[in-house]
């Protein structure tokens, strides 16, 4: 009887491979009554600052100082604003005062402050928009009062109707 596994007679064996090791077996599942793992611990925060500390947070930096000047630049401006709209030139007048003010309050800080520069030049230009307006309404009245004299010079004295509006001369 021959053995299926034994190589024919006079045949030569190769040399058989070692068999290597079954890998390692996986760690063993926990019972499902043992306790859940612990929670990750909470982040530290910092404490508050103790009393008369500064608010801000170190690393944030301090709040900006304030720009000399700059709130008068701003009312300058908008004085100016309402010098050309709503009041002409006594507001125009007063916001050209307090964006003088303001900007050399910013000057003497070495900083330069854009609203009282605006309000400056708005200022100025409703300052001369008054003045042309004050001249052409002085132009007319004068316009109008010799073109009444001269109408009340040919009409005489006494109440006349021109062109539909009623004129009293004396």
């Amino acid at each position: 009887m021959t053995d299926e596994n034994q190589p024919p007679s006079g045949a030569s064996v190769p040399p058989q491979q070692p068999v290597p090791p079954p890998p390692p077996a996986p760690p063993a599942a926990p019972p499902y009554d043992a306790a859940p793992p612990p929670p990750p611990a909470a982040p530290q925060y910092q404490s508050a600052p103790p009393p008369g500390a500064p608010a801000y947070q170190p690393g944030y930096g301090a709040p900006a100082a304030p720009v000399p000047g700059k709130t008068l630049g701003i009312v300058g401006l908008v004085l100016s604003l309402v010098g050309l709209v709503i009041i002409p030139f006594a507001a125009s007048v007063a916001g050209l005062i307090v964006s003088i003010i303001g900007g050399r309050q910013s000057k003497a800080a070495g900083v330069p402050n854009g609203p009282a520069k605006a309000g400056l030049i708005i200022s100025i230009v409703g300052i001369v928009l008054s003045i042309i307006g004050i001249i052409i309404l002085i132009v007319a009245i004068v316009a109008g009062t010799s073109a009444l004299i001269a109408t009340c010079g040919d009409l005489g004295p006494g109440e006349h109707i021109v062109n539909g509006v009623p004129v009293t001369c004396n």
